[in-house]
């Protein structure tokens, strides 16, 4: 297994991993700026939480069997699905194929604001959608996606539909609804011929079907007599029983509030069932001269806590936040505040941290990221490209960490012969 992941990642990586000396070694650095050598995850591997995932690991590229589920949660670079889309793909591909379906999705166009790469879900009907940033709209109930959308109409429908520019093919044959049936008075079906077996569990309709598809349309239908509308928090697609599934949720805008104000986190982080959790929040908290690192941290644990308790042995990673401008102008030094505090919080809750802070360069790297075309104008986002190396990076330390596991794990089982 050691000799596979060293050749697959020596020719996977843009950045160029080379295996040699049992260690990762960038033999070529096409950017000077970015910190390379620095580009591992912290405080990870030796907590029971990261052992039980990289043991689930090993047993799936040693097996082809198991399930590893990871949940991404972050705010406009997560949305736009570049960079978590990368890590779906190195994931998925790690032992050949090892993709057991695309996970969360959320018609993101109800709510006018952009829909990731991969999918595209068409909708009819009137809808009224809520974000997790919308203050004002505290009377929602809202998910793990941190969106919603309702609806009243008497009929209407959701057809799904997955790119044909996809690297892989994330057909489906299982399909999850999490929505508020129970109490809205509305049906959710597709076509009978398909349905192989049907769930009505606790805030979700399943449906598992007799067929792989690329494409599926959801009809809502109301019963008579009926004024409750009827609320879409989310849907996850299932490829295969092996393999990663990726569950990418995004909320432009967000910040760590806003997923602590959604109600019902808990109980559909629950339903997705990670083994990994990665949190790329914090650079909508710390846009800003009244930035607090203690309210920071407090709410970092408190979110923390939500997802332990809905997921008790899940591992987490905690992303820095990417260096930055406040109004397009001046340095956010922030950044090594909120870097700060992540090393902190990793400590105190046995989490990982990514220090993309540090790796991209730190304070005021981002304008070197800018003129290489690797980051936009605003020097807060990424370009397409500099989302894929981060994704790139990221999977990196992600697999040396994991080397380092295995490594160590054989170390003592020879000393103990």
């Amino acid at each position: 297994m050691r000799r596979f992941i060293f050749i697959w990642l020596g020719l996977l990586f843009s950045v160029h991993v080379l295996a040699q000396d049992e260690s990762y070694l960038y033999q070529v650095n096409p950017y000077n700026f970015i910190r390379y050598d620095r580009n591992e995850l912290h405080h990870f591997g030796n907590d029971k939480y990261a052992q039980k995932l990289f043991t689930k690991l090993e047993n799936m590229l040693s097996t082809g069997e198991g399930r590893i589920n990871v949940v991404h949660i972050g705010g406009s670079h997560i949305q736009a699905g570049t960079f978590s889309g990368r890590l779906r793909s190195r994931f998925q591909q790690l032992n050949g194929d090892m993709n057991a379906g695309w996970g969360f999705m959320f018609p993101y166009r109800i709510a006018r604001t952009n829909s990731p790469y991969g999918y595209y879900i068409r909708y009819s009907g009137g809808w009224q959608s809520c974000r997790n940033i919308e203050r004002r709209k505290n009377d929602q109930l809202l998910g793990v996606g941190g969106i919603s959308a309702t609806t009243r109409a008497p009929f209407t429908d959701l057809t799904i539909l997955l790119e044909d520019e996809n690297e892989l093919d994330y057909s489906f044959h299982k399909i999850k609804v999490f929505c508020n049936y129970e109490t809205s008075k509305y049906s959710v079906s597709v076509d009978s011929s398909l349905v192989k077996r049907q769930v009505n569990g606790d805030g979700f309709i399943e449906f598992e079907l007799n067929a792989h598809v690329d494409s599926l349309r959801l009809l809502i239908q109301r019963e008579a007599n009926s004024s409750e509308g009827f609320t879409l928090y989310g849907i996850s697609t299932e490829k295969a029983p092996n393999g990663f599934v990726y569950n990418s949720i995004g909320v432009n805008g967000a910040h760590v509030p806003a997923f602590l104000r959604c109600q019902l986190f808990e109980e559909q982080m629950k339903q997705l069932q990670p083994d990994l959790v990665i949190l790329g929040l914090g650079i909508n908290d710390a846009y800003g001269r009244r930035f607090s690192q203690k309210r920071f941290e407090d709410n970092y644990s408190e979110l923390i806590g939500k997802i332990r308790k809905a997921a008790p042995h899940t591992a987490i990673i905690l992303t820095t936040n990417n260096d930055s401008y406040l109004y397009r102008r001046y340095v956010n030094k922030n950044g090594e505040k909120v870097e700060e505090s992540m090393f902190k919080l990793a400590e105190k809750h046995d989490t990982g941290v990514w220090d993309m802070f540090e790796v991209m360069g730190g304070l005021n790297s981002v304008v070197l990221w800018e003129r290489n075309y690797l980051a936009q104008h605003d020097k807060i986002h990424f370009t397409r490209e500099g989302y894929l190396m981060l994704g790139d990076l990221f999977f990196a330390a992600f697999m040396q960490n994991f080397e380092n596991y295995v490594q160590t794990k054989n170390e003592v089982s020879q000393l103990t012969k």
